[in-house]
This record gives C-alpha cells, sequence and structure tokens, in this order.
C-alpha cells in the first residue's frame, strides 16, 4: 500500500474525536466512546495520529513534502513518543483544515519559512506520548495493574511481571473509553532512538519508481485539459480574442475567457496547447505596459538616498562616522528571481452547485480552499481540497494565484479541468523575489571591528503583503 494511500475507517472521526484543535505548542484533546465500540475499525487519539485494529498506524503530515524530508522528520516525532519504528507507519496528506493543523508559529496552515520542525518539535512529540499513555493506561485497567509496571514497545504495549504483551490495535476498544491524560511527560534525549538518527526518507521509494503523486499526476474521472495565456503586462487585461482556429483543431472543446487570461480547454494537453497556439489575442496591456527592468532599477538606484521609514536606531551613529573615519560604504544589489520549481504550477478543480473538489500541491492548504471558495461562491465546507506532494516549492506555493486563476477557469467548463501553465507562463507571471538594493556603511575602531553600523534597505516588504499580522507584531 502507498504511503500516501488514506485508511478508510467504517467509522466516523467524529465518534472518537471532539473538538480536538490546537493551541501553541500543546495539544488539546478531546474523546468519547463510540456509540459501538465494538464496531470501531480505528482509534484517533489526536489529529495527527489513527490507529486501526490491524495494519499500519497513519500518522497525518500537518506539514507538506516538497523535497526538504519534513515528512520522515514529522514521522520521526511521532513515531518516538509513540514507541513505534518507522515500518510500522503510513503517511497521510493532512486536509485543508487550520482549525487542527495550523503552524503553531504562523497561526495558519503554512509551510515554509524553514519553521516546520521548530514549529511543531513539542508538539507532535506530546501528540504521540499522549496517545502512548492513553494505550498504556488502557492496557492495564484491562490487566488490572498498575499502569508505571507496563511499557510500550514497537506497537505493543507489555507487562513484563506477567509476560502479556497487547498490540496497539487490539487496545483500540478500551482506549476510547480513557480519561486524555495531562501533562504527559516527553522521552530525555538520552532514550531517543529515532530523533537525531539517520533513517531512510519514507517518500523516496515512491518518488524513485514513479508512484508518488504530485499535483500534476491528479486526473480525475473525465478530466478535461486547459492551456492558458495570460496578459503579459501586469495589470493588463483581455480585450479580444478570435477563437475560431483553436476550435477547429482536433479535440479541442472550448475557449474559456477570463478578465485578463484565456484558456483553451480540450481532450488532452497536447491539443490544448495547439489550440492556445492558434488564437489570435489582442491584450490590453494597461498601466505597467512601458515599465521596464530598468525603471526598476532607477526607482531603487533615487530611493536608496532618499527618506526612509525607520526601523531600528539605537546610539549616536552620526557622531561615530565624525569621530571614527572614514566611512566605509558598500551596496548590495539582488535582481528579481523566478522561483521556477520543478513541476508546472498546475490546478485541478471540479466546479460543481453543490461543492467543489480541488487537486493541487500547496504551502497553504487553508488560504487555497478559502480562494476557491471567494471565487466560486460556494461556503468554505463545501470546498475540499486534496493535497498532494509538491515537485519544489521555493515559496512559489505560497500564494494562491494560480488556484484563483484555475477557479475561474473551471467555473465555465462542465467537468473536472486540470490547468497547467507552460514554463514561459510560470517565468513570466511568477510571484518574484522582489528587487531588492541594500546600502551598508561603517566605521572600524583602532581594533578593526564596525563602532556604528547604518543598513538602508529598498524594496516591497513580502510579510506586509502575505502576513500583515507578522509585521504589525514586529
Amino acid at each position: 500500500m502507498s504511503i500516501f494511500d488514506k485508511t478508510n475507517v467504517a467509522v466516523s472521526r467524529r465518534q472518537f474525536l471532539i473538538g480536538a484543535s490546537l493551541t501553541g505548542a500543546g495539544l488539546v484533546i478531546g474523546l468519547q466512546p463510540s456509540p459501538s465500540s465494538a464496531a470501531a475499525e480505528a482509534f484517533e487519539p489526536s489529529a495527527f495520529i489513527r490507529i486501526p485494529v490491524e495494519g499500519k498506524i497513519v500518522f497525518v503530515m500537518p506539514s507538506v513534502e516538497m523535497g526538504q524530508g519534513i515528512y520522515t522528520a514529522v514521522a520521526m516525532l511521532l513515531a518516538e513518543e509513540l514507541e513505534v519504528t518507522l515500518d510500522q507507519v503510513t503517511l497521510e496528506h493532512a486536509p485543508a483544515d487550520p482549525a487542527r493543523y495550523a503552524n503553531p508559529l504562523l497561526g495558519d496552515q503554512i509551510t515554509g519559512g524553514s519553521l516546520a520542525i521548530r514549529a511543531v518539535y513539542e508538539q507532535m512529540r506530546k501528540a504521540g506520548a499522549t496517545a502512548r499513555m492513553i494505550l498504556v493506561n488502557a492496557a492495564a485497567r484491562g490487566w488490572e495493574v498498575a499502569p508505571d509496571t507496563c511499557k510500550a514497545e514497537a506497537g505493543h504495549v507489555v507487562h513484563a511481571a506477567s509476560g502479556r504483551r497487547a498490540s496497539y490495535g487490539s487496545l483500540i476498544h478500551a482506549a476510547v473509553s480513557e480519561t486524555v491524560p495531562q501533562d504527559v511527560p516527553l522521552k530525555p534525549a538520552s532514550s531517543f532512538s529515532l530523533i537525531g538518527q539517520p533513517v531512510r526518507r519514507l517518500d523516496s521509494p515512491e518518488k524513485v519508481n514513479g508512484t508518488a503523486k504530485f499535483g500534476i499526476d491528479a486526473r480525475p474521472d473525465g478530466v478535461s485539459y486547459a492551456a492558458i495565456a495570460i496578459c503579459p503586462h501586469f495589470g493588463g487585461k483581455l480585450r479580444s480574442v478570435e477563437d475560431g482556429p483553436a476550435m477547429a483543431v482536433k479535440g479541442v472543446k472550448q475557449v474559456v475567457r477570463i478578465e485578463d487570461a484565456v484558456a483553451v480547454v480540450a481532450d488532452n494537453t497536447g491539443a490544448a496547447r495547439k489550440g492556445l497556439a492558434a488564437l489570435s489575442i489582442e491584450w490590453d496591456p494597461g498601466p505597467n505596459a512601458a515599465l521596464s527592468q530598468a525603471d526598476l532599477e532607477k526607482l531603487a538606484e533615487d530611493a536608496i538616498n532618499g527618506s526612509a521609514l525607520p526601523h531600528i536606531q539605537e546610539g549616536d551613529v552620526a557622531k561615530a562616522e565624525i569621530e571614527h573615519g572614514p566611512v566605509h560604504e558598500f551596496v548590495y544589489r539582488q535582481p528579481i528571481l523566478t522561483h521556477s520549481a520543478m513541476e508546472p504550477m498546475n490546478c485541478t478543480l471540479h466546479v460543481r452547485s453543490d461543492g467543489c473538489d480541488v487537486w493541487v500541491g500547496t504551502q497553504i492548504m487553508g488560504r487555497a480552499r478559502q480562494a476557491v471558495a471567494d471565487v466560486t461562491g460556494l461556503p468554505l465546507l463545501k470546498v475540499v481540497v486534496h493535497n498532494h506532494l509538491l515537485g519544489g516549492g521555493f515559496g512559489r506555493r505560497l500564494d494562491v494565484d494560480g488556484v484563483i486563476l484555475a477557479a475561474k477557469i473551471a467555473k465555465q467548463v462542465d467537468g473536472p479541468v486540470k490547468v497547467t501553465w507552460s514554463r514561459e507562463e510560470d517565468i513570466r507571471h511568477d510571484c518574484y523575489r522582489y528587487l531588492n538594493y541594500s546600502k551598508v556603511t561603517a566605521t572600524l575602531g583602532a581594533d578593526g571591528m564596525p563602532v556604528s553600523w547604518r543598513h538602508r534597505v529598498i524594496g516591497p516588504s513580502v510579510m506586509a503583503r502575505w502576513l500583515p499580522a507578522f509585521t504589525a507584531m514586529a
């Protein structure tokens, strides 16, 4: 079974889990026995762990895997405290649900900024330790022995004095009746068997043999394929398009117009791209038609010596510069760059009157769901996002522009449609790393060490646009 396949269970998660939520780095868990515990086939002690009667334990990954090894690292944290080995678990993408899977440091369901392990290190360990203690308590109660005479090892609870041993799966019916323990102690580093040890990545075998599923691999039944052309000028619009030649291409189904782009929908990607090439498109370039790289660089050059918004001011720098001159000056220029992830930008949607399914690889699951709800007008809970592995993120999939564009197209298509960007469109319309100039001036003391320091930065604020609350806190 694929480590990315979902394990089907016969009962609703909500029969076992009431009100699971994340608070800071801790875990709040509510359990309620199933009305028919004997019929239960799985036990969910938290939003991150599902234990079936038989088979592998499922770990639900709160962060997304885009090549950085996070699925293996998070699995190690859970497995360490749950006392299972990595070959006893299988992994599942978390659904779009910021209430349960938000990054504790960012307050949203986000993977980025190299924060995943830092954010969930204690949280995942607490989830594993709490689940372990519930199972130990359930076994001890059934055996009528003290819990501290039992221990967990390799997916079992063991009572050494009597030689009794029970698998986690055999304990799940009893576990649902256990009181959730509070402040479960975590293992000391000296007892770690996984954390800090070299292990083989859990996602590598399927990536090597080609069975791993990325967003671009989504193929729901009846899917059509769309190729897109976006206005080459930011802020520009679609003025007109002659679609007759495209409709004459074999396999082309329709031409979709939105305010700043046009898409050709076909039976396959080849036909869609041929149809797109046949279009005669006229664009309204908008207010930025004449804007060039040189213009942006000139603005930065002018601004670097102009007025500034102070962020930190300490000491009397002007006095230090007079007393310890000369002033040494350095200017660093960073150009606009694309992210250019290996996997092309893509999103597959099926918009219906009663709901919408979205297949995409994204670093921001919750925002993707909200964006589709906003475009389609559907209630948020009617939008289901199926996350996938990412063929590289590099920050590109921290934006939802591709999801929004695909949703606007999918609204006009009957059935599911996969919208795939060409590499040319990706480079022209990336959410670029911005143009940045830094001017540093410093004076040095007799020992050669800095006495004064000025640093002026010219460039837009990514965080002010993308996470305004972070900027407000700063």
